[in-house]
């Protein structure tokens, strides 16, 4: 019997990640903490692995080795140590061996691929996320908004991580596909939580071993990536067929499957079109709700910080927004950057060095891991006045623009979107949808959001709300 799509990329995903694994030198290594108590306070879920790293910032250190399940890494703390690592010598790393362990749900797309598959796949992709085309899907991304604003209810009570995400999945559909798929939302929604809740447990070095092992959790995680196998294979498959009637589609699935390379041949496999579709809803969904969700929650907890945003939307046009109205709103895109401070969807990045390296000091050998924290970075009181508070102004110029250097962190502080030739392409497409979103929502509602302002989270491959987020939709005055 044929393996299954899911078991073939199990088995890629785990020779991989057999190769990556070298013996190392006997080397000075950098300080750090006894590697055995800190998996198991993890898998007793003492600490989650986003919360053990902002203990270790604490430390003090540029770099803080920990050994862990037969691996070395080293977590940088430094923002030139960072710099050094995936700017400077970033053409000597490659994607982490807990990323390769993501490869059943995304197959070999931007965020798993390496080398000349990472590079053809960028060059092709990268000018379908470009700004002018992305300002041509701020109609799409406005309409999704407001099927939502038209259908809530002053008083109703809705869960916000859910309500953002079948929002953010409608933008998708509409802009990536060039489909409607508010009626696989839920479907879509409920296989996520199946396999970003089994990520947490099974990926990466902090994992337990025992979620190597086939229970029954483990094929409802596999039967949940089958479905999103189906609802992807599916959405190609109607897009295949416009394109054989004839009908042409701005949307991004649809210029991929028309895509040549330079001989004229198409420029994706269909399983390469397969896994970029599955990344894509995963980076240009998820990410995105989770942004929207901690900006609610924040402003739910900050009224001066809603107040203050309101003083902005009740000076925009009466009309749906547009993309001349972008440069109108820094207040809008200055709560966003700020929730993705304190909560930074994308929580860690991870790189496998390919060759020896010195970084402050310390000689890091090949096969080594290293890891830098958006999380811990973002919250770092050493660059952050007022660092655990949610205080959007801080992104603000004297003269009232929006500007990431506003804050005048050293580079290698805040990266919410990764750095150099594997920097997200979507960043611009993320900061579109969501500052349009926000704006065309919180202008007519105000959240009311029924737990923590910092409430426990979960890391998987992003950091998510580990609780509910009940919510009252008040309309606005």
């Amino acid at each position: 019997m044929a393996e299954s799509s899911v078991v073939q990329r199990t088995r890629i995903a785990r020779d991989i990640v057999g190769s990556m694994r070298v013996q190392q030198p006997a080397v000075a290594r950098p300080p750090g903490p006894n590697g055995v108590r800190a998996v198991v306070s993890m898998i007793a879920g003492q600490a989650a692995p986003h919360e053990f790293f902002s203990r270790l910032r604490a430390r003090h250190q540029p770099i803080v080795h920990v050994p862990m399940a037969g691996e070395h890494l080293n977590i940088l703390f430094s923002p030139e140590a960072i710099w050094d690592v995936f700017v400077t010598n970033g053409r000597y790393t490659r994607k982490s061996l807990a990323l390769q362990m993501t490869r059943p749900l995304l197959g070999d797309g931007l965020l798993t691929a390496d080398g000349p598959t990472h590079m053809r796949h960028r060059r092709a992709i990268q000018p379908l996320f470009h700004a002018k085309r992305i300002d041509g899907y701020v109609t799409d991304m406005v309409a999704a908004a407001q099927a939502t604003d038209a259908a809530w209810r002053d008083g109703q009570r809705i869960e916000l991580s859910e309500a953002m995400s079948e929002l953010t999945l409608d933008v998708i559909g509409r802009t990536i596909f060039g489909l409607d798929l508010r009626g696989e939302a839920s479907d879509v929604a409920t296989a996520l939580d199946t396999v970003l809740a089994g990520f947490a447990r099974g990926v990466g070095p902090w994992a337990s071993p025992l979620s190597r092992i086939p229970t029954r959790q483990r094929r409802r995680e596999i039967a949940a990536i089958e479905d999103l196998d189906t609802i992807a294979d599916e959405m190609i498959a109607s897009r295949r067929r416009s394109l054989l009637a004839g009908m042409e589609g701005n949307d991004v699935l649809t210029l991929m499957l028309a895509a040549v390379d330079d001989t004229g041949q198409p420029a994706f496999t269909p399983d390469e079109v397969r896994d970029e579709a599955m990344t894509l809803v995963l980076a240009g969904h998820e990410t995105t709700a989770l942004a929207l969700t901690w900006a609610w929650n924040l402003l739910s907890h900050n009224p001066a910080a809603r107040d203050w945003l309101d003083e902005e939307l009740d000076t925009l046009p009466d009309r749906a927004l547009t993309a001349a109205d972008l440069g109108s709103m820094p207040r809008t895109y200055a709560v966003v950057a700020e929730a993705m401070r304190l909560h930074p969807p994308a929580w860690i990045l991870g790189r496998w060095l390919d060759r020896d390296l010195r970084i402050s000091g310390w000689d890091l050998p090949r096969g080594s891991v290293v890891l830098a924290s958006q999380f811990a970075m973002h919250r770092d009181p050493r660059y952050w006045p007022h660092a655990e508070q949610f205080r959007p102004g801080r992104w603000l110029t004297p003269s009232g623009r929006f500007d990431e250097k506003a804050p005048g962190v050293p580079r290698g502080v805040w990266f919410p979107f990764g750095f150099g030739t594997r920097r997200c392409i979507g960043e611009h497409f993320a900061w579109t949808e969501a500052v349009i979103v926000l704006a065309t929502l919180a202008r007519n509602w105000r959240l009311d959001v029924d737990a923590p302002a910092d409430p426990p989270m979960m890391s998987a491959i992003t950091l998510r709300p580990a609780v509910a987020m009940p919510t009252t939709v008040t309309a606005r005055a």
